[in-house]
This record gives C-alpha cells, structure tokens and sequence, in this order.
C-alpha cells in the first residue's frame, strides 16, 4: 500500500510541475481515430505504429488523445510495471525506493485525473496488466455527459 500511495503521489507531483497553463491542446499529425465515443472518455486518437514501437520498447505508451465533439478533452498514458523506474526518495529515516511512472508532458491545464490499474490489459491493443492514467482538461460533470450519442 505504501508503494502505491507513493506511486501515485510521484505522478501527482509530475503532473502539477509539468503543466504549461492553458494551452489549447490539439490533436498531432499522423494520430488517427482508434475507438468511436466511449462513455466519459470520448474517442481515442492514437498514432498506431508508434503505439506498436512503445509496446514492443517496453515504453511508456501514449498519449492517445481523448476527443469529443471535435475538441481534445484529455489525454491517456499507459504503464505496465516494467516501464516504472526506481527512484530514491530520502526520507528521515533513511533513502526509500520507490517505483515511479516517467514524466508526463501535457502542455494544457488538468482539471483531474483517474488511474485504474486494467489486470487484464486492453484485448487487441495493449493485452498486458498495466495501469491506465486519464488526464482530464474538462470537470467530471463535463465529462459524466459524455455517451456515444452526444
């Protein structure tokens, strides 16, 4: 429990050091639609043969833009545990070694983030235990509205 609390205090960290403020994010050349509208995720952009390379590299995977009506909501990475990397954190008591996930670069102010640890993987895309990171440039009422409907 201790590893995971200080796993996801590390991205938290990342991520309010990392964030460029408002800037309008949008969706790179070479990056084509990978899903149709997912409830409260939007489509997913992906550059498919980079995706492809990152797995094979054992990278971290991503970003696959989240889309809705047109504009970029949020952003997704993706780690299997073999892509976290160990740091040194010293503490009072001596140096701790953690796991912590690579920096992500965002480029847009984050309203929130979820991360959900997928054990089974993502059949077809990514089929390794890995966690999902969702960074949200909209609110969670905003992005609860989101159906495949619209």
């Amino acid at each position: 429990m201790k590893k995971v609390f200080a796993l996801v205090a590390v991205v938290v960290v990342m991520l309010v050091g990392g964030i460029a403020c408002a800037a309008k994010v949008t969706v790179p050349e070479g990056y084509e639609q990978a899903t149709p509208v997912i409830p409260a995720m939007g489509e997913h952009w992906a550059n498919l043969a980079e995706f492809g390379a990152q797995a094979q590299a054992q990278e971290t995977m991503g970003p696959i833009y989240m889309v809705y009506e047109g504009e970029v909501i949020g952003v997704e990475y993706m780690w299997s545990r073999e892509m976290t990397e160990e740091i040194t954190i010293p503490t009072p008591e001596g140096p701790e070694v953690f796991e912590a996930l690579a920096p992500i670069p965002v480029g847009a102010t984050v309203d929130h983030m979820d991360i959900t640890f997928v054990p089974e993987g993502h059949p077809g895309i990514y089929e390794v235990p890995h966690w999902d990171i969702h960074l949200y440039f909209i609110s969670q009422e905003e992005k609860a509205a989101i159906t495949p409907e619209g």
